[in-house]
């Protein structure tokens, strides 16, 4: 290309409509981006209800879509000024459909899943949910994957959206037994147990503990049964934290853990 053709290439006014509907649709971009985060932010400081969680999900999901739809219609106007038959080519959009149906059969499931779970509330983002082996927080939900943070490891699993057929949100109650001898008197043991819910009370991640009571009898102990009420997201810290008060409980009190014993008989 010599100079002759560039400046012919620059005068032309086509070339110039083309780069300003780039630069405004970037601009439409990245203002939704700032509206809608900032939507999201006060949502977050306002509540943490699941209906709330809800918004933010609509909210993130509008993202989304208003994506397609603007990188769509500049698309569009593009091969308008470059001399397509933008009409030509919707009109002939219905066999196009057909064979773009057959090869992208699971990107529309996805997309119909995520409707589904949407609109049937099977989760929001910031639940706490377990699908099939994964336990994670919901940190995205868009329309065609899934994407969950490990509570155990901090991993993040992307799954689509055709592969969620059932989906368990945990609840935030926590069960933790306490195994002491047949030997040890009932009203000590409770007594104990009342300082040991106390303590366990105090962890800043956990919301609250009570003590249900005596859960089970088992081959070598008696099991007292304390409800600890935490975010799912914090279980196994409670937990740690939790076994680590009734152990320093007993043994400050002389309280030795039982365990199983095989008794064997000779004649």
């Amino acid at each position: 290309m010599n100079l002759e053709d560039l400046n012919q290439f620059l005068i032309n006014k086509h070339v110039w409509i083309i780069l300003l509907t780039i630069i405004i649709s970037i601009i439409l971009l990245r203002a939704k981006d700032r509206v809608l985060n900032r939507a999201i932010r006060r949502i977050e400081q306002r509540d943490n209800s699941r209906e709330f969680k809800r918004e933010i999900t609509y909210i993130k999901l509008a993202k989304h879509i208003i994506n397609y739809v603007i990188i769509i219609i500049a698309f569009l106007f593009i091969l308008q000024l470059l001399g397509f038959n933008v009409s030509s080519l919707i009109a002939g959009l219905g066999v196009v459909s057909v064979i773009a149906g057959l090869a992208l059969q699971d990107a529309l499931k996805d997309i119909i899943m995520g409707f589904n779970i949407i609109v049937d509330n099977y989760f929001s983002v910031g639940d706490i949910i377990k699908i099939a082996d994964v336990e994670g927080k919901v940190i995205e939900l868009g329309v065609k994957s899934t994407k969950l943070k490990d509570v155990n490891n901090d991993n993040i699993f992307v799954i689509a959206n055709r592969n969620i057929s059932q989906s368990l949100r945990l609840s935030d109650q926590l069960v933790v037994d306490v195994p002491v001898s047949y030997d040890e008197p009932t009203e000590k043991i409770e007594k104990l147990i009342d300082i040991m819910v106390e303590q366990i009370s105090q962890c800043p991640n956990i919301k609250g503990a009570k003590y249900l009571g005596i859960s089970e009898f088992k081959d070598s102990s008696v099991a007292y049964r304390i409800m600890i009420y935490c975010s799912p997201e914090y279980k196994l810290a409670s937990r740690r934290y939790a076994l680590r008060i009734i152990k320093l409980t007993l043994d400050a009190n002389n309280i030795i853990i039982p365990y199983n014993q095989l008794d064997i008989h000779q004649k």
